[in-house]
């Protein structure tokens, strides 16, 4: 049996972790899902005690998506502009970055919300898809660390398979959102046919009824129109 050197073993339990986090991300049917998927198997492929994604919320604005060793609750709330902090810098610019006591770093930006005193080190990378740049992942550990080159690349490779894989979770996300929509715009359409008819009131009543009985009863407008029409198949 052939020997493999120290370089040779390293390489290879590269591409096993990358397999493995492909087929993860590439198995997950939702956003949230594959952003969890991400941090979770990046933290531990990179051995760090902290793994976060930052995605762009405008042209301007990265938010806080996905965490392993952050504060939970600040998933959703913290933020990032672009080129602010170690993390901003690199969506901004395109390019890892890397610091062994990010708080030194005078690009540093700390997010009290995200309670991230407990951690020394920080390495980000871009998330670039099709050319754009749709945010940022870092890892960060709880004692200082030099990243080297060859684990610069491998996160910058992680963020590669990421990116993809992101954009299109964002798509299907935005479509069944816009699917969603629009279905509920026609059972309101029909409800409100039901309503004009029943009580004879014009579009505007009719429609101002289902406004306030999903108010009223802390609904939605596509619950509120499902019962109306279902009251009248009855």
């Amino acid at each position: 049996m052939t020997t493999l050197d120290p370089l040779a073993k390293k390489l290879k339990a590269q591409i096993a972790a990358l397999r493995e986090i492909t087929r993860a991300i590439s198995a997950a049917w939702s956003l949230d899902q594959t952003l969890a998927l991400i941090t979770r198997k990046t933290a531990r492929v990179m051995d760090v005690d902290s793994c976060s994604i930052y995605l762009l919320a405008d042209q301007n604005d990265l938010v806080l998506k996905a965490t392993t060793g952050l504060a939970a609750d600040a998933v959703g709330h913290a933020r990032l502009k672009l080129g602010e902090g170690l993390t901003g810098h690199a969506a901004k610019t395109g390019k890892p970055i890397a610091a062994s006591h990010a708080s030194r770093d005078p690009r540093f930006k700390f997010l009290p919300e995200t309670k991230e005193t407990m951690f020394q080190s920080l390495l980000a990378v871009p998330l670039i898809a099709r050319g754009k740049v749709i945010g940022a992942l870092n890892v960060q550990t709880r004692q200082g660390r030099e990243y080297s080159d060859d684990e610069t690349e491998l996160l910058a490779i992680i963020a590669d398979v990421a990116a993809g894989e992101l954009e299109k979770a964002m798509l299907y996300e935005e479509i069944g959102g816009l699917k969603e929509a629009i279905e509920t715009r026609k059972l309101v359409e029909r409800a409100k046919g039901i309503l004009m008819k029943r009580n004879r009131v014009d579009e505007q009543d009719a429609f101002a009824r289902i406004q306030h009985q999903a108010r009223a009863s802390r609904k939605s407008m596509r619950e509120v129109a499902e019962a109306i029409i279902l009251a009248d198949q009855v």
